[in-house]
């Protein structure tokens, strides 16, 4: 009966053996099946996957700062977290995208949507380790990150004029065109970086000899919610579609044109009977091929400078990541708030009415590239311009306004230099060293400074 059952048993598996080596009618012999993607509405649509597996080795000469360093304060050298470093590995940047190409319609009509995620989530169950109201261990911070949108918008595109709504980048600093070439995971100090919820209306005007003319206006995400009204965006840019040079950034590599562009932003903000002040703001950005691409594509031996700068009230903290320079935020406890604003909008003033935060911040870069390297360097500085107005009357107590008053911060400064690889077309390796530099009104403790080591890989598909 075994012996029955065996000669069955190696007869099948003999079958199974030959089936498997010899290719059917129905699949290519080295070729294998397409995948098949379909929707329950879009009929004929394509699906793109993109992103990078990323990889941060960030050594920092204080405790100040996590993988993004933002607009943040530097700790100062009388505390503990002044005097010692910090030491983090991390793949919290990250980045998974799916976009959705649509067929274009009989009509012109060009759609695509796009939901990109990265895993630098910091929501209250998973905060900075030792902040917050529970504890917060570092293995679940940074190897069971949480998950962040990042975009999630339908763009809508026929001829000239384009369409988004949804999940973007802000208009203000026409972002992303004019980031700088670094390596350190955005935003760095000084430099407009924002995304929100948003309806754009955009159209493009030729000007001819290859150059074009754009303009833009949104409603976006409200910077208080309880102001009632949506946060207003418009800009102009001028660009050739010609005259381009690479800019290379953490894992993105693309081809922008010699332009220039100006935007403003106008934020209404409702705060009961301390003050209904609406903040305001308006940014050039620039980008200068000085040895241009060849041919509009290759990044072989070009060379470009690009910078930024903007001023306005109630921006930091929103269009400019985590800005405050210390002045405390105004919460909903806050007597006479009607809620809480977003920390480095404003603060209260000697007579406790709501004072906005004025900012004036501007910086520059240079990136030469070649096939496979890259090398830039640049500098930013942020200036608070009222600082003044909030240094009396903030504390319960002489000793805690004269703390107050202390932890303020009217500059950040800040450099960088980096270095780019890639040794293959979806592989790079970078370093980095950069420093930042923070001027409090802290006579005995005037200057604190941050220096930056990191080395970073990216897996790019």
């Amino acid at each position: 009966m075994r012996s029955r059952r065996d000669a069955i048993l190696s007869v099948l598996l003999s079958a199974a053996i030959v089936a498997a080596l010899v290719p059917t009618a129905a699949f290519a012999a080295d070729e294998p099946e397409p995948l098949q993607i379909t929707t329950s509405y879009l009929k004929g649509a394509s699906l793109r996957l993109y992103g990078f597996v990323e990889a941060d080795s960030i050594y920092d000469t204080t405790q100040s700062f996590t993988e993004e360093p933002d607009n943040n304060l530097v700790s100062k050298r009388n505390t503990i977290t002044g005097q010692r470093g910090r030491e983090e590995m991390s793949i919290r940047n990250s980045r998974l995208g799916l976009e959705l190409n649509v067929p274009t319609t009989d009509a012109g009509w060009k759609t695509k949507g796009v939901f990109e995620i990265d895993f630098l989530g910091n929501n209250a169950e998973n905060q900075t380790p030792g902040t917050g109201g529970s504890a917060q261990s570092e293995r679940d911070f940074f190897n069971n990150p949480a998950l962040r949108v990042r975009h999630a918008y339908v763009d809508l595109a026929n001829s000239g004029f384009d369409a988004k709504i949804g999940q973007y980048w802000s208009l203000f600093g026409w972002q992303p065109y004019y980031f700088p070439g670094e390596a350190t995971v955005l935003p760095s100090p000084g430099m407009l970086y924002r995304r929100f919820a948003q309806a754009r209306a955009m159209e493009t005007f030729p000007l001819g000899g290859g150059w074009t003319f754009e303009a833009a206006a949104d409603a976006a995400k409200p910077a208080e919610m309880n102001s009632g009204s949506p946060e207003g965006q418009a800009g102009l840019r001028v660009a050739s579609n010609d005259i381009k040079g690479a800019s290379i950034s953490g894992a993105g590599t693309s081809m922008v044109g010699l332009s220039a562009a100006v935007t403003g932003v106008v934020l209404p903000i409702r705060t009961a009977n301390i003050g209904n002040p609406t903040g305001m703001g308006a940014a050039f950005d620039f980008f200068v091929p000085i040895i241009p691409s060849s041919d509009g594509k290759s990044r072989d031996n070009t060379l470009i400078l690009a910078g930024e700068a903007g001023a306005g009230t109630g921006i930091g903290g929103l269009e400019y990541a985590g800005l405050a320079l210390g002045v405390p935020a105004v919460t909903a406890a806050t007597p006479g708030a009607d809620g809480a604003l977003d920390s480095g909008m404003g603060g209260l003033d000697s007579s406790n009415n709501l004072e906005l935060l004025r900012v004036r911040a501007f910086r520059s870069h240079l990136q030469y590239s070649l096939q496979k390297w890259a090398v830039s360097g640049g500098y930013a500085q942020v200036e608070g311009r009222n600082l003044d107005r909030f240094s009396s009357n903030m504390g319960n107590t002489p000793a805690q306004n004269l703390a107050l008053v202390n932890g303020l911060a009217p500059k950040i400064q800040y450099g960088y230099v980096s270095a780019m690889y890639d040794p293959l077309d979806w592989l790079r390796f970078a370093a980095e060293v950069s420093q930042t530099k923070d001027t409090y009104n802290d006579a005995a403790n005037r200057h604190a400074s941050n220096n930056r080591y990191q080395l970073s890989a990216y897996f790019k598909f």
